[in-house]
């Protein structure tokens, strides 16, 4: 049984709340550099702040936006499916995103917040890296290429 179709209610609604997500899961990774530069001139609180973003932010909204992303796949009536290209890529660039927060950027954050200067360049090539592959989702997902 089919619940939405693309266009339908269920469908936007869906997509929306994707949209959404991503917007406020990619939020902090923008802020990384300014409040990385706060914490550079002794301001701590920043620094706190931002670890606090990416934990609880950034981490569970492009989580849950992914598997979104999947329900409006399965919600297109066919038109898009999981398999095609495009959608493969924007499915492995979203879990490489989410492994360098996790496993580069947060450990990066705590590490600079307990006075590790040298972790400055760990958290700004980290969210560098994943500012870029925004750009390449965005791409994906506007222009659907092999579609």
């Amino acid at each position: 049984m089919l619940l939405a179709a693309i266009d339908d209610t269920g469908y936007n609604v869906v997509l929306l709340l994707h949209v959404l997500g991503m917007f406020v899961g990619f939020a902090p990774a923008w802020l990384t550099p300014a409040l990385v530069r706060l914490t550079a001139n002794g301001d701590r609180a920043a620094a706190e702040q931002l670890e606090m973003a990416i934990l609880r932010m950034s981490l569970p909204f492009l989580g849950v936006a992914g598997l979104l992303g999947f329900g409006l796949a399965g919600m297109s009536d066919k038109v898009f499916r999981v398999s095609q290209p495009w959608l493969i890529t924007a499915t492995l660039l979203w879990l490489v995103i989410l492994a360098i927060l996790l496993a580069v950027v947060r450990p990066g954050i705590r590490a600079f917040a307990g006075g590790d200067t040298g972790a400055r360049k760990m958290v700004m090539a980290g969210t560098g890296v994943v500012h870029l592959l925004l750009v390449v989702e965005l791409y994906l997902m506007i222009w659907k290429p092999g579609l």
